[in-house]
Order: C-alpha cells, then sequence, then structure tokens
C-alpha cells in the first residue's frame, strides 16, 4: 500500500469511532432524563438473590438503587407536584388528631372549675333576629307631678322610690289663690242662703197680695246668679286641683282647705325636687312617677332585616344584669322612618317587667322569632366557643373532654341547631369549657396544663 491508501484508512476509523461515540454521548443524555420506578414497601431495588447491606448512618445514598427522597436537592414527582391531595390529607390528619386530643380530669378539677354538661338532644327551636336595644319607660305610664297654683310645701307623705297607687295623696299645699277661690265659693253660697229665705217670704207675701210681684222676680234672679256663680266657683277650683268631695265638703263646712295633690297613676317614685317649706310654682316638676310593670325596648334593626319584622311579633328580652332571666314581650312598634346616619329602623317591644328587675337605659339584647319551630338536634349557646376561625364545643367521651367541631344551623338566643358533629345523647360541657380549652390548648402545645391530663 501507498502511503495516500494508508492515511485514507485511518482517517476512515477515525471517523467510525467519532460516530460511535457521539451516539454513546446521546444516548446518556436520553437515559438522564428517564426516572425509574420507585421500590415499593418490602421492595430492596436490588436483582433477585443479591446481598443487600445496610447504609449506614450519615452516608449518602449513591448507585442506581439509591432512593431519590434522600437527597438533599430531591423534588416531588411531577403527579405530587401538580395535585394537592397528599398535602390536604396531610392537613386533615393534622387537625383529626388535634382535635382528639382528650382532656382527663379529676373530680376536685371539675369542681374548681364549675364544670357542667347538658345532653344534646332534638327539641323545637325557632328562627330569630337579634337587636340591641336599651331600656326606657313606657311613654303611657310615665306622670309628672305638679301644682296648679302657686304655694308653700306644707307636708311630704311619700319617700323617694315608693310605690304609690292612683289616688294616693302625695303632697299638702297651702296656696293663697285656692283660699281666694274657696273664700268666694264660701260667700257665693252665704248669699245664696240669705236670697233663698228672702225668696220664700216673698212668695208667700205675693199670696197674701200684701208685695208686689216684681220684687219676687227680682230675688229669683239673683238666685240663679248666685247659683251660676257657685258653679263657676265650683269648676275653677276643680281646674285648681281640688276633687269634688273637698269641694262639697267646703260648702258644707264653710271652711277654707289647703291643696292635696294627688298620684295622678300608680308606680314607682323616681325622681323628688321638692322640699317642705318650698315654694312652688304652677307647672314646676316636683315628683316623677313610672309604671314599670310594662317596660319598652327601643332596638334597632338594620335594613336587611326589615321584611321579617311586623307589629306583634313574639320577642325574648336579655339583659346582662340578670343573664339567667328571659324576659317575654311583642314588638309594639315599627318607625315609618330609617335614620339616615346609622342606616337603622328604630324598633319598640313591649316587655312584662317580672318583680321590676328592669331598669330604665340597661342594655338590652332582643330576640325577635321569625321563623315557626322545628324539631332538630341542639345544644346550647353556652357551650359554644369561637376561636381558631371555627365554633366548637367540648364534649364528654369515656370519661374525657374531647373537642367536638360541628356544622351548625339555626341559632336563637337559648339554643343552636347542630346539623353535623354531634349525636343525640351526647354531653357537651356547658359552664367551664372556656377553662377547658385553656386545658386542651396547653395539651395541645406538648403537656398537660393545670393539672390537665392529655388523653
Amino acid at each position: 500500500m501507498n502511503p495516500e491508501e494508508i492515511r485514507g484508512r485511518k482517517m476512515h476509523r477515525l471517523a467510525q469511532v467519532f460516530c460511535v461515540t457521539l451516539l454513546a454521548m446521546a444516548l446518556a443524555i436520553i437515559g438522564c432524563g428517564r426516572e425509574e420506578p420507585r421500590p415499593g414497601p418490602g421492595q430492596t431495588g436490588a436483582a433477585p438473590g443479591q446481598d443487600i447491606k445496610p447504609q449506614e448512618s450519615g452516608t449518602p445514598a449513591t448507585g442506581d438503587g439509591a432512593d431519590h427522597a434522600y437527597a438533599p436537592d430531591a423534588k416531588p414527582h411531577d403527579d405530587q407536584r401538580h395535585d394537592g391531595s397528599h398535602k390536604d390529607d396531610h392537613k386533615e390528619s393534622a387537625r383529626s388528631s388535634e382535635t382528639s386530643i382528650g382532656i382527663r380530669l379529676t373530680a376536685e378539677e371539675r369542681e374548681n372549675i364549675g364544670l357542667k354538661t347538658e345532653v344534646a338532644q332534638v327539641r323545637p327551636i325557632e328562627d330569630v333576629r337579634k337587636l340591641n336595644g336599651i331600656v326606657k319607660p313606657h311613654p303611657d305610664r310615665v306622670a309628672q307631678v305638679t301644682s296648679r297654683v302657686p304655694g308653700k310645701v306644707l307636708d311630704i307623705h311619700v319617700p323617694l322610690g315608693a310605690w304609690v297607687k292612683r289616688g294616693e295623696d302625695l303632697l299638702e299645699v297651702q296656696s293663697v289663690e285656692l283660699e281666694r277661690a274657696e273664700l268666694s265659693l264660701i260667700q257665693a253660697e252665704n248669699k245664696l242662703a240669705l236670697t233663698t229665705i228672702d225668696l220664700e217670704r216673698a212668695k208667700k207675701l205675693v199670696e197674701r197680695g200684701i208685695a208686689a210681684r216684681r220684687e219676687l222676680l227680682t230675688l229669683e234672679n239673683q238666685q240663679r246668679e248666685l247659683l251660676n256663680e257657685i258653679e263657676s266657683l265650683t269648676r275653677q277650683l276643680i281646674l285648681l286641683g281640688l276633687p269634688p268631695e273637698e269641694i262639697k265638703r267646703i260648702r258644707q263646712e264653710k271652711a277654707v282647705t289647703t291643696l292635696h295633690i294627688l298620684a295622678p297613676l300608680g308606680g314607682t317614685i323616681v325622681e323628688r325636687s321638692v322640699v317642705l317649706g318650698q315654694m312652688i310654682e304652677p307647672n314646676a316638676v316636683l315628683m316623677k312617677i313610672i309604671d314599670t310593670s310594662v317596660m319598652i325596648i327601643e332596638g334597632e334593626a338594620f335594613e336587611d332585616t326589615l321584611s321579617l319584622l311586623k307589629v306583634g311579633q313574639k320577642v325574648r328580652v336579655v339583659v346582662s344584669a340578670y343573664p339567667n332571666e328571659v324576659f317575654e314581650g311583642k314588638i309594639s312598634f315599627i318607625s315609618p322612618t330609617v335614620n339616615p346616619t346609622k342606616r337603622t329602623i328604630p324598633i319598640w317591644a313591649e316587655v312584662r317587667n317580672r318583680r321590676g328587675m328592669l331598669k330604665q337605659d340597661l342594655f338590652a339584647q332582643v330576640y325577635a322569632i321569625v321563623g315557626e319551630q322545628r324539631r332538630s338536634l341542639t345544644i346550647p349557646v353556652e357551650s359554644l366557643i369561637s376561636a381558631e376561625g371555627s365554633e366548637f364545643a367540648f364534649v364528654e367521651r369515656s370519661g374525657a373532654y374531647v373537642r367536638a367541631d360541628m356544622a351548625l344551623g339555626t341559632r336563637n338566643d337559648r339554643f343552636a341547631e347542630i346539623r353535623r358533629g354531634l349525636s343525640p345523647g351526647d354531653r357537651v360541657v356547658t359552664d367551664g369549657n372556656r377553662q377547658l380549652y385553656a386545658k386542651w390548648l396547653a395539651a395541645k402545645g406538648g403537656g398537660p396544663a393545670l393539672g390537665g391530663h392529655p388523653h
């Protein structure tokens, strides 16, 4: 062979080697993007019959059989990266684990926190709407005591806070103006008596023909004028505050009397601005009487509630001063106007005031019953705790108290409807649930708290 042929063969061999090398590199690159299947539980990833040595702690896994989860920069598989179901399952499992924490208490601990329970049961429940209000006296059951004449206070018969009946004597007042009218009445009565005597005598003289009939007519005219005067003075004294019985006594006994101011209605003396010996003027308020047997709750309803409210609807009222008392009544007035600033509608509810417990200007919560009763599984509202963005209660199970998250329905001032989370017969904690929640939080954080024992 000549040198040219030898050189050509060498170049041909180099070209073949170069092509094989390029093909191998391409295959290697394609193989790197392919992910080998992960060994399942109980599988080792080694060939059958191959001895498997345990990997020492702290030694990074190498080779094709190593699990990608142990690599520091390992990434989740594509199916887990695009689907969040595994993460949701983990969160749900964690929440279930948290709510399953049970708190065990000794008898002494239960007594210390005042723990009480009540059974969840099926009972009637109404649909209600809550309104905030203020207790006010009924406008038809308020009276101001005044004098119609100027005078001096001689006596005060009732103290502040006393309960009085309608017509009961409250004050005694001496008045010059009243005495002047009484004296005029007495003088008119005396003149009438004399005129009557003269008239009877004139009648007899006229019958005998001794006196002229003209004199008789004059006396009769005088009698009618005196009767009209007496009637006018009587009406005047009534307007000044004297009762008809007292006026009758004045006409009979011919003696002046003082003014006795009577109670215009039955109720409680809530204000008294007069003292003994005080000079008073007409229309000055001396006392204020309120009949507290019926009170008004002045509430405010928002626009979205207005369509559900009607005059005559039953209401239940609760005040913080008596949290265990419920006062029943009905809506008596719905204002035709809207408060332009608050965008609310004034609502009045009449409530029977048992034992006078409701006081003026107390804050009140009004629960208007807008829906009919239906039977549902319910628990007392005081057993509910609102925290962590949810509402839940603690349930007694196997001697421990476990948090129970639930789905709620209709709620009124006494009970809450349970749609999911409890069963009839479950005992929920009503008193001491806040203290129990504190123990539950401590147990959830890693240990017993305040004597509680995590279950």
